[in-house]
């Protein structure tokens, strides 16, 4: 039996910091010891992240605004489970701040430049 105790992140604790995409900032919520984890991501309305895929699954929620992803459209309380080498792009319909729960570290881009 496990007794490792919970772990808080505050959100007095939180450091945004930016992508390198105009308009989008994310924190760490939660890495992974082996790799991947929990962040939020804060788009302006506008923003977009490139065509990019992952080597292991990830989880979008949205918790505002609303988000395209790929061929879907998230409005808040949306979830989206994109499976491992899937291609997507990421465009905030509005302002949105969504959760991401990736399964494993990496991305790969596969256009340099937002579409």
């Amino acid at each position: 039996m496990d007794n490792t105790a919970p772990i808080l992140t505050s959100s007095s604790d939180w450091h945004w910091s930016p992508t390198p995409y105009p308009g989008a900032d994310f924190v760490w919520l939660r890495r992974n010891p082996d790799g991947g984890g929990s962040a939020l991501l804060k788009l302006a309305k506008g923003a977009k992240l490139p065509l990019h895929q992952h080597p292991g699954t990830e989880q979008v929620f949205v918790t505002a605004g609303k988000l395209k992803v790929g061929e879907h459209v998230l409005n808040k309380g949306d979830h989206l489970f994109i499976d491992a080498n899937v291609p997507h792009a990421v465009e905030a319909l509005q302002a949105t701040v969504y959760l991401t729960l990736s399964e494993t570290d990496g991305v790969e881009l596969l256009e340099q430049e937002p579409a």
